[in-house]
């Protein structure tokens, strides 16, 4: 019938005008899975320069050549390799911050497609596991999710290996890392972490979504050697400043 007609023609109108970017709201032009517009996904351009490749803090002026931070040189991180997206600003701090509070299905796509980039552009060697940065039990129920082993889990698929999830556990609360400052975060989280035996001998990948100070990396990173892991990598989408 023609009445049916348009409204079905009206509701695929309605339906095209109704996707819009889910960053600047600018109506899409494309049919994409992932749902933002061409500029807003230019401005998730991975960093390929002016970084630490030791710890990902990334500099002033992205033009500059990798090179190890002072900090780095003065004394090692307990990780051997590092692979990362980008620093955590701007349209990736949006992304991942969507995706942690909004469950996004199209976001999560757009995110397993930084990942999948980010490791191939790294060359990190293949683990043995990849392990995500644990949360406590309420937490999870309390948030709903794990974002961090979600993350494991879309790199276990570009990996082809399937995340451990109970290759760490907390062992104890400890304060929002946010509120503190840099030496009373690496406090706050020592100790905090317990690594399953059968991490011996391993070569663990440690996967979190965002790393600002290195304290939570740094503390599971040291429970999975003090488990004789043979080697840890460690892997996150943002690095903040």
């Amino acid at each position: 019938m023609v009445g049916a007609g348009l409204s079905r023609g009206l509701a695929a109108v309605l339906h095209v005008l109704g996707r819009r970017c889910q960053f600047c709201a600018a109506v899409l032009e494309h049919a994409d899975a992932f749902p933002l517009c061409r500029n807003c996904r230019a401005l998730l351009a991975p960093r390929v320069n002016g970084y630490c490749p030791d710890c990902g803090i990334c500099y002033a002026d992205p033009a500059t050549p990798v090179y190890s931070c002072l900090s780095c040189r003065q004394g090692k991180p307990p990780w051997s390799g590092v692979a990362f997206h980008g620093l955590y600003s701007g349209a990736l701090r949006e992304l991942i911050h969507q995706h942690k509070f909004g469950h996004d299905h199209g976001l999560g796509l757009l995110l397993r497609d930084l990942i999948r980039e980010a490791w191939e552009r790294h060359c990190l060697p293949r683990p043995d596991c990849i392990v995500p940065v644990p949360m406590l039990p309420a937490r999870v129920l309390d948030r709903g999710f794990n974002q961090s082993a979600e993350l494991a889990r879309m790199l276990g698929k570009v990996i082809g290996l399937p995340p451990l999830l109970s290759g760490l556990r907390k062992i104890r609360d400890t304060s929002a890392q946010s509120s503190l400052g840099r030496a009373e975060r690496h406090r706050n989280v020592a100790g905090a972490f317990e690594a399953a035996a059968s991490l011996s001998g391993q070569h663990v990948l440690l996967v979190d979504d965002v790393m600002t100070t290195g304290a939570t990396l740094t503390a599971c990173a040291k429970a999975c050697l003090a488990a004789k892991a043979r080697r840890v990598d460690i892997f996150f989408l943002g690095r903040a400043v």
